[in-house]
Formats: structure tokens, sequence, C-alpha cells
């Protein structure tokens, strides 16, 4: 990665993640930690659904919801397979996030070895189903979303 490129994937992060907003302290929670579980998020969801989702952990009647979800899928990301650590096992590896968009569908088994999106692995279904790699900010800021109530399943049981 070049200077240009570091430069422009830390402005975008900044952007995303949200730094300059101010923490509003509401009910339901440690603002803080809702904010650093959001952080951890960040590259794993488009602009639109990362503010959406600052703003419903904010204020709201379902705040609490929210905020524990987030924290549920911060949790559920750090502790995912990285790459190859479910190499060997086909359509038995957990299907961990799945995005989606009108026309595609992608179920990530393994996030990239460094814990980034570059280089996840996964099922593409799209016309044709294809296990391969898969480039998560990619899809992401093509359109796609992750699905905030997907249950993991094997990659066997996805299509049934």
């Amino acid at each position: 990665m070049n200077m240009r490129e570091r430069n422009q994937s830390a402005e975008d992060t900044s952007q995303v993640k949200g730094e300059g907003l101010k923490p509003q302290q509401s009910a339901g929670g440690d603002t803080s930690t809702i904010l650093e579980s959001l952080q951890a998020l960040a590259p794993y969801l488009g602009r639109s659904q990362w503010h959406t989702l600052w703003k419903l952990c904010q204020q709201g009647e379902e705040q609490a919801h929210f905020r524990q979800l987030v924290q549920d899928w911060a949790t559920r990301i750090a502790a995912m397979p990285r790459t190859y650590e479910t190499d060997g096992q086909g359509l038995k590896a957990v299907a961990v996030l799945h995005y989606f968009t009108p026309a595609f569908d992608f179920y990530i088994t393994e996030k990239d070895r460094s814990g980034g999106t570059k280089q996840a692995f996964g099922l593409a279904c799209a016309p044709e189903r294809e296990l391969g790699y898969i480039n998560i900010r990619q899809i992401v800021e093509a359109g796609a979303e992750l699905d905030l109530y997907w249950t993991p399943k094997t990659l066997a049981e996805i299509g049934r």
C-alpha cells in the first residue's frame, strides 16, 4: 500500500468510525463502550448502516436492544476464524456473516488473517454459487449490508 492509499484508507476509516462525533450519555449503558464496539464494526458496515446504528444506540425506545446488538456483533466478529482456519471444512464451515443486496448474497466464513476485510473467505451467491475470497470492503462499498439478525449456520444449510 503506497502513502496515498494509506492516507485515503485512514481518512475513510475515520469518517466511517465517526471520529469527531460527540457521544451523548444516555440511559442503558456506557456510550464510550458502544462507540468502541461500533468502531470495531466500522470496517464491516457501510457508512449509512453504521450511522443508523449509532443513532439507534443513542435514542429511542429500542436503544437497549441496539446497544446489545452492536456489542454482540463486535464480539462475534472478533472471535471469527481467520484466513485458512476453516480450510478443509468445505460445506461444514460456518458462515458467521451474511451480507445481502437485492441481487446477491455473501456468506463469510473467515476474515482476513490480519483481522481486516480485504481477504475474507466465503460463499458468493449471485446467478451462480461460488466459494472463494471476498473483499468485504468492496461489497460494502457496492451497497451490501450486514444482516444484523443473521444466525450462523454451515454453508451446507444455506439455501435449504
